[in-house]
């Protein structure tokens, strides 16, 4: 190699035909022989190709793994314990960041997306995780995800036709490239109440709490993110309550944590407000459903651990689809809830689907609103429709 050839572009490249993508503590020995070999032509600079050589692999290749210990029923750190040795055989760079109460996976997902720059974050964990990751996310257009599910509901990997097989998916989210984009939700409060305490899970006592993760604002009004569904009413309060509830910790233990979904769904039917809700489209079509249970709108077809409430909801169509009810008995809505798994509840009489690129929604009190089953707050109105910026994926 001729001196004049010394460039940190020929560093880069002499470096990258070695190792192949290679970088891991390993591979520390090659970046040296490397490094030893150009300090023959230029001594002086073997320091800074060191630099230029380690600098130009991170930025370029480094996968950011943010893994939420509380998924998996608390077994989240001890799942990725064991996904870790294919990302190390792989031979890629990577970094590992546990989210905390006080470092949750919002603010790390802000901290690395902020710069404007190419990033690639791997997310280990559930629904509740990908949600907060995307609800962090500031940059969407220079910013890559990819997914490994370790919870228990698993809607957004049955919405996307995932494999189970997390080997697959590894090596799929591994090539670094996309592999598809999908629409974003976004939730739009106008007001606000009930603001949940997001370490209780129970209506703060104080309601002038500091912002609950990202801000995000749409108009001056706060703003929550989804990939899968926003509702309001009866299947946000059944999210609030299995949260809040002290069962769930026990139950989760012994790997039962959806029992107390069920529990609370009956709860709920039989307790839920029943109010008018004033739904308006994206064309301005105004409807009002008379003592309405729930609307949920929804990017995929699957919530709530499998439900299909809306089966024809596709993510990547910039559509989002409404399910609501009217006029339904409670004894009425035992005997239909179940058919929602398979999706054959819309056949009911009182059962509404429909389908809008908005949707702006009024009740006649304020009730819980969720977001991919995260509860924030009640509200009395509510916008839902779609982020502009799409969520780009490596699996």
């Amino acid at each position: 190699m001729r001196e004049t050839e010394l460039s940190a572009a020929a560093v880069f490249n002499e470096f990258y035909n070695i190792t192949k993508h290679s970088y891991t503590e390993r591979y520390f020995d090659k970046i040296l022989s490397v490094c030893d070999t150009l300090y023959l032509y230029r001594p002086e600079k073997r320091s800074l190709f060191l630099r230029i050589t380690l600098h130009c692999m991170k930025e370029t290749h480094m996968f950011h793994i943010i893994v939420n210990p509380a998924s998996s029923s608390g077994h989240g750190k001890s799942q990725w314990e064991k996904i870790a040795p294919l990302f190390r055989k792989a031979g890629v760079p990577f970094h590992v960041h546990y989210s905390s109460p006080y470092m949750p996976i919002e603010k790390i997902c802000a901290k690395l997306t902020a710069k404007g720059k190419d990033c690639r974050l791997v997310i280990i964990g559930g629904d509740g995780t990908m949600n907060a990751a995307v609800n962090g996310i500031q940059d969407f257009a220079h910013t890559r995800v990819g997914y490994i599910q370790t919870g228990s509901g698993n809607d957004l990997m049955r919405g996307l036709g995932l494999s189970r097989r997390r080997r697959k998916t590894i090596q799929t989210l591994l090539k670094g490239e996309v592999v598809r984009t999908c629409d974003i939700g976004r939730v739009t409060y106008h007001n606000r109440s009930s603001i949940i305490d997001p370490f209780t899970h129970r209506p703060a006592e104080d309601q002038a709490l500091p912002s609950y993760g990202i801000s995000r604002e749409n108009d001056g009004n706060p703003v929550r993110l989804f990939n899968i569904s926003a509702g309001i009413g009866f299947d946000a309060a059944v999210c609030q309550r299995s949260d809040a509830s002290s069962l769930k910790d026990i139950l989760n233990l012994v790997h039962l944590g959806k029992l107390i979904y069920i529990s609370e769904a009956i709860h709920m039917i039989l307790t839920s407000p029943m109010v008018d809700l004033t739904v308006t489209d994206g064309d301005g079509r105004t409807t009002i459903y008379e003592k309405a249970l729930f609307a949920v709108a929804m990017n995929t077809c699957f919530e709530g651990g499998g439900f299909k409430f809306c089966p024809k909801a596709d993510n990547t169509d910039r559509i989002l689809d409404l399910c609501t009810s009217s006029r339904i008995s409670r004894l009425d809505f035992f005997r239909i809830f179940p058919t929602a798994y398979n999706g054959r509840h819309l056949r009911f009489d009182g059962v509404f689907g429909d389908r809008s690129a908005q949707w702006h929604i009024r009740s006649e009190e304020p009730l819980w609103v969720h977001t991919d089953g995260e509860v924030q707050c009640k509200s009395s109105e509510i916008t839902i429709d779609l982020l502009p910026d799409k969520l780009q994926l490596m699996i």
